[in-house]
């Protein structure tokens, strides 16, 4: 049957030559592996790096795609001469920490330690951002109340503390009378 008869457009071989900085484009998940996602775009092969893939955290790039997957992606850059197309997922994702950056600043949390090192505790909190937690040996896996106290957009990064005692969870710091 061809692509007429089945009512479906006529699939054409994309020309890297053609591709440009920020363009939309769709294709095919055809491998995944430690470092990535390669995409057939119609001919050409993009490649999605495990830090475009998504905002949220993973452990492996099949937790995100996985071979077959239809995409639509961004392109980050082309290398003609290498023939080589570096593809965004995430560009095309709603970013959550900027909801996080926008409601959470002096919020009292609960998280779990998911990772220790020297300059202290790193926190998971519920929407799935991590903080640190300066100065504070905490076990990987216990679960801590902590207070955002300061969010570098930037650098998408969040500080955090150990709230006073009896502070209620929900409530910023400066709403309690003191």
């Amino acid at each position: 049957m061809t692509h007429e008869a089945n009512g479906s457009a006529p699939r054409r071989n994309s020309d890297i030559n053609e591709l440009e900085l920020g363009q939309v484009v769709r294709g095919t998940v055809v491998s995944v592996d430690g470092i990535g996602a390669f995409v057939d775009l119609q001919g050409v092969q993009g490649f999605v790096s495990v830090a475009n893939l998504a905002w949220q955290h993973f452990d492996h790039p099949s937790d995100v795609v996985h071979p077959g997957q239809q995409v639509t992606t961004t392109v980050l850059s082309v290398d003609i001469d290498r023939k080589q197309v570096s593809l965004s997922l995430k560009d095309l994702q709603h970013d959550p920490f900027c909801d996080f950056a926008r409601t959470q600043l002096g919020k009292v949390l609960t998280g779990i330690t998911v990772k220790l090192a020297p300059i202290g505790s790193f926190v998971r909190l519920p929407d799935g951002t991590v903080g640190l937690l300066p100065e504070h040996q905490s076990p990987v896996g216990d679960s801590l109340t902590v207070k955002v106290e300061a969010i570098n957009f930037a650098r998408r990064q969040v500080v955090l503390s150990l709230p006073p005692a009896g502070m209620n969870e929900s409530l910023p710091r400066t709403s309690m009378p003191g």
